[in-house]
């Protein structure tokens, strides 16, 4: 079944079942499926037993578990959020903490990279910005199954921004909207095409990309950290969102040195926040093994978060 199929199936059973259903519909397939899975389910269970050392070999499964039946809801969330307007998303579905952090550094004029982790579903929050009448495109990672991708960037697409992929067309038109005061939304933490940087995490060497960071400082934008958090309950379509103050840039003159430097401190910001919400991490590969799973002797405790703008 193709992903384009799926989401058409899912938009379909929306006009007849209950948002409730297709959510449990998800989710039992989900859990059907682990044994079909079982690749992919070891290697987010080492992730979160990296992140979680002190956890039972119990409680590693129930999140891992957890974390591919989050991976079906967000499939749940495609076929659905583009029935539904942007502003009744922001109104019903969205619970918002620093909204002003996000309104205070648009009306800036310098243009916005709004960057975040694969947790639960970050989309959302792309959706509120269209809500918000601000002008916006988000880069995302190219695929190997570009069927695959068209099918989803078609379904955001629906939310009312411009999806883009990241490539060298894209890029470049990432850059002209954030140079006219624009917000550019990509994610961090997933390093599917290569070329990253090795940068602490979890007293790990792990890769990330460093696109948001390097965004920033060719645009001399704004860099703004948020998240998105399903919040339990009977009504899976419901997100606690977190808008954080703007990362405090650290620039020498170094563009390379530059872009590792603020992409290891954006990892050491979310490190916390991917610490408590492991169990909705979405990242199926190792950060780690491109590192070949280097030691890091952290001088800076966890407890010392990267310095953050007020």
């Amino acid at each position: 079944m193709t992903t384009a199929y799926a989401l058409a199936v899912l938009a379909w059973l929306s006009r007849f079942l209950p948002r409730q259903w297709l959510y449990a519909i998800a989710e039992t397939a989900a859990s059907l499926a682990l044994p079909l899975l079982e690749r992919r389910r070891i290697r987010i269970r080492n992730n979160l037993q990296r992140i979680h050392p002190e956890h039972t070999p119990a409680q590693l499964n129930r999140d891992t578990a957890e974390v591919i039946a989050e991976t079906a809801r967000y499939y749940v969330d495609l076929a659905l959020l583009p029935s539904i307007s942007p502003r009744v998303v922001l109104d019903r579905h969205l619970h918002v903490a620093g909204l002003d952090h996000l309104l205070d550094a648009h009306r800036s004029g310098r243009g916005v990279v709004l960057t975040t982790a694969h947790i639960s579903n970050p989309e959302v929050a792309v959706k509120a910005l269209a809500a918000l009448d601000i002008s916006a495109v988000a880069l995302v990672e190219r695929l190997d199954d570009q069927d695959h991708l068209d099918a989803v960037n078609a379904a955001r697409a629906a939310v009312g921004i411009e999806f883009l992929t990241a490539s060298q067309t894209g890029i470049a038109s990432a850059l002209r909207t954030l140079r006219a005061g624009g917000v550019v939304c990509i994610l961090w933490d997933r390093d599917r095409q290569g070329g990253g940087a090795c940068v602490p995490f979890f007293g790990r060497q792990a890769r990330f990309p460093v696109g948001a960071i390097d965004l920033a400082i060719r645009a001399k934008a704004e860099v703004l950290p948020l998240y998105a958090v399903r919040r339990t309950g009977p009504d899976r379509l419901q997100f606690n969102v977190t808008f954080l103050p703007p990362l405090d840039l650290l620039l020498k003159g170094n563009r390379a040195l530059d872009t590792r430097t603020n992409t290891a401190n954006l990892a050491r910001l979310f490190e916390p926040i991917i610490e408590e919400h492991a169990h909705f991490w979405r990242v199926p590969e190792s950060p780690w093994a491109p590192c070949r799973d280097t030691p890091w002797d952290d001088l800076h405790p966890r407890d010392q978060p990267a310095e953050v703008g007020t």
